[in-house]
């Protein structure tokens, strides 16, 4: 879409617990609240609840910068060679091109996540399982390994191992 044909974005609101999209990933919820239609591209973010221990494979955004505000729990976040504890009210950004993951250490956490640009929502949504109840399903909403690393290579993220086990904070 060129400048002269694009649709500029309009402000909207979300309630609390509201958004565009809500599904299972993982063994966790994602909310999301922008994506690109909303952003003209510019980021996505969606809120992840998660329980202890949820943690996304070890991996590298080759186009995106992501930033991390914790708006409940605790959650390390490891960047590059750092190790970076955080709490409710802390926030850490993961530049592109710096292998990163975050592992939930509280009973669960929420996270308000940023990426820009936009797009990787869309991704979670696509395979990602439909929030119909407070529950989650029974069936596995992770697609297996091999399936993952193929799908976010075709979005620029690398994924390179498993996260570290949450005993290995300590």
């Amino acid at each position: 879409m060129s400048p002269e044909t694009a649709i500029a974005p309009k402000p909207y609101r979300l309630a609390s617990g509201e958004g565009l999209a809500d599904v299972w990933w993982m063994t966790g919820r994602v909310t999301v609240k922008a994506g690109p239609d909303e952003t003209g591209n510019a980021f996505s973010q969606f809120e992840v609840n998660d329980p202890r221990g949820t943690a996304p494979p070890l991996h590298v955004h080759h186009n995106e910068d992501e930033a991390f505000y914790v708006l409940d729990g605790e959650v390390t976040a490891l960047v590059g060679d750092e190790r970076i504890d955080l709490r409710t009210g802390d926030y850490c950004f993961a530049p592109r091109g710096i292998r990163h993951t975050w592992i939930v250490r509280s009973e669960h956490a929420r996270m308000l996540v940023t990426v820009t640009p936009a797009g990787i929502d869309q991704l979670f949504v696509s395979l990602g399982v439909p929030v119909t109840g407070s529950e989650r399903p029974t069936e596995t909403v992770m697609p297996p390994m091999p399936e993952l690393v193929r799908l976010f290579a075709a979005h620029g993220i690398e994924i390179l191992g498993p996260p570290p086990p949450l005993d290995d904070l300590s």
